[in-house]
């Protein structure tokens, strides 16, 4: 049995642009996430064993309003090390970015980027020192 935490259009005003005027004021960012729990066992009714959704959506509003990134895949890269370091219950993430409006002078709803990493893929990361951010590492 597999359990998957996903949350969906959530708001960061973030410092975010390729160039520094665009990056002067924070910016508009939705986010929508699918995150694969590991080890919740069937009939767990404890918030300790599982991943607390409330701590888990301050943490990423955070750590997203405190980056500043040129590109959506750095602060999807910066972002998603930050979940997996914080937060072991968490088998494999995916995470959607994007701009509302798009920045783009076409006819278009929505472009992003969804950047995704299992737990195996991210310890590799963090032992050899590639991990965006400092949680986690040992």
């Amino acid at each position: 049995m597999s359990k998957t935490l996903f949350f969906e259009k959530l708001v960061l005003m973030v410092k975010i642009g390729t160039g520094s005027e665009e990056r002067a004021r924070p910016q508009k960012i939705f986010m929508s996430g699918n995150l694969e729990l590991s080890d919740v066992a069937w009939g767990n009714d404890a918030i300790h064993k599982t991943v607390d959704y409330d701590r888990l959506l301050r943490e990423i509003v955070a750590k997203g309003e405190a980056s500043e990134c040129c590109l959506l895949e750095r602060l999807g890269e910066v972002l998603l090390d930050h979940v997996l370091g914080l937060f072991p219950g968490i088998a494999a993430a995916s995470l959607s970015l994007w701009k509302d409006p798009p920045p783009l002078p076409l006819a278009l709803d929505r472009v992003g980027l969804t950047v995704s990493e299992t737990r195996r893929g991210w310890e590799v990361r963090r032992r050899t020192g590639i991990v965006s951010s400092q949680e986690g590492a040992p």
